[in-house]
């Protein structure tokens, strides 16, 4: 089928010359009308290229602009983080959303001021930097000692040698505060007419009642064992944590207002039902007391105990009959690592540690099992247990079997193994596997529930139980886990129980704290960074030495230690330059120079230098700045007139960047701090 084709007409000359007379006129007027037609054609399309100034490019102000500092070091004051406790949450939460959270403090579980302290300590206000810590960490002094320090992890500083040791300046606050302690310590008014119960007097039970106290509550704690602290005192070893600084800790909360009184097993010798009555709220944090065995062949042979009775015997009996016995112990968690340290120092001859995971999946901390290696326990992974080997009912040996791995594709813990066994002579065994609440003479008589499982039924989101009043908090909730976890549920316990009292919902407006994550670092190369950079070392006692008693195995740091590693943080997120030089480090063009002071009480910003004629506006400083005070200005219009107004000095990098101008003399204004003799011709 043939297509008829259009035929282009080409007229046989083209001119722009109208003709004259009307005629003309008229084919000139034609002639507009069809341009103005195309024009409003052309106008309702959407063109195809950006049209210049109908649309314009949106540049980010990060990048635009000469660089000037929202604040500096020895002028500006580092933000603390403080508020009543059911507020606290808000807080934080507002400061995430406005990624003004500082990693270390968004990586604590009780969102704990890490930056705020390191502030202070350096500073030289340390009592301020131990009662800042303490408002989210009611005891300084012992996770000083014992925290698993998840902040380290996150904190920035890793991105460039290694972290803050803010663990062990935990620990320094705590030794500097006791001996101003009996000053400081006054008891928190009690401004209202509820009165609260806790059982339990863990790390969980003492938070609760710190916050309680200070929002005007009146607080009575219950304990059955004769001292207090839970877990802390009849289950961590005293070479992690010696004892008077626990009892030191608690009995500032005494002080405070706090009623204790230790001896007392509720559901034996006062009942729970008669508590509840006595007071307008109860609070439950009788943490886990008593460990899980295998059901295996054997397990009732005489030798064989569980983790939390043989840690009890240690610290309460000082004697766990292990003499000059092998023992062997079974998990590889941390409370497993206690277990056989504890072996050691107990005089047992020989000590065994076995656990399904390899070595690099044991799910104790790494530096808790290099420690017990170094101390002389015999560490055996990937073995599980099939029976107790006893003789007369007396354990003689253990028989375990090569653990072929331990989760499925899933993720699903669900171990296989292979057929051969093999059987290890030993005296002890102590299963360490894990724990379970012991509940049954605590709730009789009273409405609460406890599951099929033996675990009380208690909505995990804001800790209430089966009865209107009362609440549950720490591992009885969660199930084992750390100290400064259980300490995160006690303030989340106080906030539930303020808000009974107000009468308002325990989920309306209130603000769950943030669970942020952040990056992890990958291992940097030390030798390029100088010895005054590095971390603070922690000495360890000998391990030959400290396998023998219960001596602390940890030294503290002195106080130049703890001054310099202060100065060391970053100050991440504050908006304020500590002089920490990453900015002129990273400068491709050598266009920065910064220098500051350290002398506790007196850091200072000393110099911060920028010769705009070197810079090339890459922004890679501003990106690498860990305190986001470095910034690009927006000013944009540089008008100089004479070469010396390039180069900007502290007063011109403090400057207001506002406007669009940058001229060297704009906005200087006289900080605080300054120079030293030796920086006489600086013009900050």
């Amino acid at each position: 089928m043939a297509v008829e084709r259009k035929r282009l007409v080409v007229p046989d000359s083209v001119s722009n010359e109208y003709a004259s007379g009307v005629r003309g006129y008229m084919q000139g007027f034609r002639s507009l009308l069809t341009g103005l037609s195309i024009t409003a054609r052309a106008s309702m399309r959407t063109p195809i290229t950006v049209r210049y100034p109908a649309e314009k490019l949106t540049l980010t102000d990060r990048w635009r602009g000469a660089l000037f500092l929202r604040g500096a070091l020895g002028r500006d004051e580092i933000e603390l983080l403080s508020a009543p406790p059911h507020e606290y949450n808000a807080l934080i939460d507002g400061m995430y959303r406005d990624q003004r959270l500082q990693p270390c403090t968004g990586s604590c579980p009780a969102n704990v001021d890490a930056r705020g302290q390191a502030f202070l300590i350096a500073d030289d206000r340390v009592p301020e930097a131990y009662e800042l810590v303490r408002e989210r960490n009611i005891l300084p002094g012992v996770l000083g000692r014992i925290c698993h320090h998840p902040c380290e992890t996150a904190c920035r500083r890793n991105r460039y040698d290694e972290p803050i040791s803010i663990r062990p300046l935990h620990r320094f606050a705590y030794e500097t505060y006791r001996g101003v302690a009996e000053e400081r310590i006054k008891p928190l008014p009690q401004t209202r007419d509820q009165k609260v119960a806790i059982i339990g007097s863990g790390p969980s039970g003492l938070t609760a009642a710190h916050d309680l106290m200070r929002l005007g509550y009146t607080v009575t704690m219950y304990e059955r064992e004769d001292k207090p602290g839970g877990a802390l005192s009849t289950g961590v070893p005293s070479y992690r944590l010696p004892r008077d600084v626990l009892y030191n800790e608690v009995d500032d909360l005494v002080r405070m207002g706090l009623d204790l009184r230790c001896g007392v097993e509720v559901g034996k010798d006062v009942a729970l039902g008669g508590i509840m009555r006595e007071n307008n709220a109860v609070l439950l944090a009788v943490g886990l007391q008593e460990s899980r065995i295998l059901p295996l062949p054997g397990t009732d042979a005489e030798g064989v105990t569980g983790a939390l009775e043989f840690l009890w015997a240690v610290n309460k009996l000082g004697e766990a009959g292990v003499r000059g016995k092998r023992m062997f112990v079974i998990g590889g968690g941390n409370v497993a690592v206690d277990v056989a340290r504890c072996g050691l120092r107990m005089g047992a001859s020989e000590v065994r540690l076995a656990c399904l995971e390899s070595d690099d999946e044991m799910p104790c901390h790494p530096w808790e099992i290099e420690e017990a290696i170094d101390e002389g326990v015999i560490a055996m992974c990937s073995l599980g247990p099939v029976a107790v080997l006893a003789h007369e009912h007396q354990v003689v040996g253990m028989r375990m079997r090569a653990c072929l791995s331990v989760f499925d594709e899933a993720g699903r813990f669900a171990p296989t193994y292979s057929d051969e066994t093999t059987d290890i002579d030993t005296d002890i065994v102590v299963f360490a596997i894990g724990q379970a609440a012991r509940l049954d003479g605590l709730v009789g008589g009273t409405e609460l529930l406890v599951s099929g499982r033996g675990q009380l039924v208690v909505d995990g989101n804001d800790l209430t139980t089966s009865v209107p009043g009362v609440f549950a908090c720490g591992e009885v909730v969660t199930g084992p886990g750390s100290a400064i976890g259980s300490i995160a549920t006690g303030h989340e316990a106080a906030t539930s129980i303020h808000r009974h009292f107000e009468g308002r919902s325990m989920t309306e407006d209130r603000v769950a704290r943030p669970v942020p994550t952040y990056n992890r670092y990958g291992p940097v190369d030390l030798s390029l960074v100088e010895p005054d950079r590095r971390r603070a070392v922690v000495e360890l006692a000998d391990p030959e030495e400290r396998a023998t008693d219960f001596r602390p195995v940890e030294a503290g740091l002195t106080r130049d230690q703890a001054m310099a590693e202060a100065a060391r943080c970053l100050r991440c997120e504050s908006e304020v330059c500590v002089g920490c030089t990453f900015c002129a480090r990273t400068c491709p063009d050598f266009a920065i120079r910064v220098e500051r002071v350290d002398d506790p009480g007196a850091r200072c910003l000393t110099t911060y230098e920028l010769d705009l004629s070197k810079c090339c506006f890459c922004g890679l400083c501003a990106e690498q700045c860990p305190t986001g005070a470095l910034q690009h200005s927006g000013q944009y219009e540089l008008s100089f007139y004479h070469r010396d107004l390039m180069h900007f000095d502290k007063g011109e990098m403090l400057r207001d960047g506002t406007g669009t101008r940058a001229t060297g003399r704009d906005g200087i204004t006289s900080p605080r701090c300054a120079p030293p003799a030796t920086e006489a011709g600086d013009r900050s």
